[in-house]
């Protein structure tokens, strides 16, 4: 397995894919990046995990209305499912540990 660094919402995210789909994980981070700055700015203050979901609904709502999908659009799909699993896995990890009383 390859790891990537991506930056998204202005901060690092190291992500695990696939050997060989380096490259498709990094453009998709970008366009998923260049959406939670543009969100951002439309909605204004959100929390992270709220700015994240809202990003992926929207992407998701535009891939079911029938955009028309770019030729390589499946791997960089596959390549953004790997990263969102493990970003949904490091903030639950992060919001377990803040919710739990301290000396616990």
């Amino acid at each position: 397995m390859a790891e990537v660094l991506v930056q998204v919402g202005g901060r690092s995210y190291r992500l695990a894919c696939r050997d060989g789909d380096e490259r498709a994980l990094e453009a998709a981070a970008r366009e998923f990046d260049r959406r939670t700055i543009a969100l951002a700015q439309a909605l204004g203050a959100l929390t992270e995990p709220r700015l994240l979901l809202m990003t992926g609904l929207q992407v998701t709502g535009e891939l079911l209305e029938g955009a028309s999908p770019a030729p390589d659009l499946i791997g960089r799909l596959e390549a953004l499912a790997v990263g969102l699993e493990a970003l949904a896995d490091r903030l639950e990890a992060t919001a377990g540990l803040e919710t739990e009383a301290p000396g616990a």
